[in-house]
């Protein structure tokens, strides 16, 4: 009877550090699954590697992006070319690098999502706090261009205005910074209509400041929260519909690498070089999800409604 608990012993005590480092590796994974469902670690990855692709994209490229070599046309990827060079994601119809493209695609999108979203929010934001601010009829005058607006449909408008003027990189941009801005519109005025009943703007008023300076230093710091998160959740859109745009020709020129564009360009070969226009897509599904999900996150975090139910 000794002799069999002393064995027990023996085995329970060699068996005491495997259930340590089990327990161990099991604490450190629950708190790897709490650190990416509190902080959007995955998704600011994504969008940190479009900036960099995009700042970067010279440096970054293996090769050039408009340069293709017909003997290495529909190369595979991680395969070598007739050539001998060496393709990580394969090459295009043409022979130009897949990678390369989509790189300097980073960089186009980058350009377009920061210049769109800029000028949307900025005309949106100051439509938005003159709206709500003052009412009456600049209110009206105001919501009533933005009804209009909305309920035009704006795939049709961008094929009528680049018919018109011609595919060129600044008309999209206008384009894009067109359909950013009623939605900054709508969510500035509902807080400005809050913010201009509150103490601080009463008393404000009452001393006397200006309109101006009740706007720009008493109510614009109450909605820039809502400002940043609405860009934030405008980054998917703006992207997706820049892609659209770019598969129906009416986006981006010709060769400027776009992704909209290598999407389109490759459905004419999906069946013997599939990815011509599936890793673009991803490249679109990644950014376009990770834009979604930062901006959940901002929101949450930043709306002290939801903060009290965390």
């Amino acid at each position: 009877m000794t002799t069999q608990s002393q064995e027990r012993t023996v085995s329970d005590a060699a068996a005491a550090p495997t259930v340590v480092r089990r327990q161990f590796a099991l604490g450190w994974i629950g708190y790897g699954f709490y650190i990416l469902r509190r902080w959007p670690i995955i998704p600011a990855l994504i969008i940190l590697t479009l900036l960099v692709c995009a700042v970067f994209a010279y440096q970054i490229a293996p090769h050039d992006p408009y340069v293709n070599n017909l003997q290495d046309r529909n190369t595979a990827p991680l395969a070598t070319g007739p050539s001998g060079q060496f393709y990580l994601l394969g090459s295009d119809f043409i022979g130009r690098d897949l990678l390369s493209r989509i790189i300097h695609g980073a960089r186009i999108s980058a350009m377009v999502v920061v210049v769109s979203i800029t000028v949307g929010v900025t005309v949106g934001t100051t439509c938005g706090l003159l709206a709500g601010y003052f009412g009456r009829h600049i209110d009206e005058i105001i919501m009533r261009i933005v009804d209009v607006w909305a309920a035009l449909p704006f795939i049709m408008l961008a094929l009528i205005v680049v018919s018109i003027f011609g595919q060129d990189l600044r008309i999209l941009i206008g384009l894009l910074a067109l359909i950013s801005w009623p939605g900054a519109v709508r969510l500035v005025r509902a807080q400005t209509l809050s913010l201009r009943e509150s103490d601080y703007v009463q008393f404000a008023r009452v001393a006397g400041a200006s309109s101006t300076r009740i706007l720009l230093r008493h109510i614009l710091p109450g909605v820039i929260n809502i400002v940043v998160v609405s860009a934030t959740l405008g980054v998917g859109g703006i992207i997706l519909t820049e892609a659209t745009l770019s598969y129906l020709a009416v986006g981006i020129p010709p060769p400027t690498p776009a992704w909209g564009a290598m999407v389109a360009n490759g459905r004419e070969y999906i069946g013997d070089a599939w990815w011509l226009s599936a890793i673009p897509g991803m490249a679109i599904f990644l950014v376009v999800m990770a834009g979604n999900f930062l901006g959940d996150w901002m929101r949450d975090r930043w709306d002290p409604n939801l903060r009290q139910l965390d």
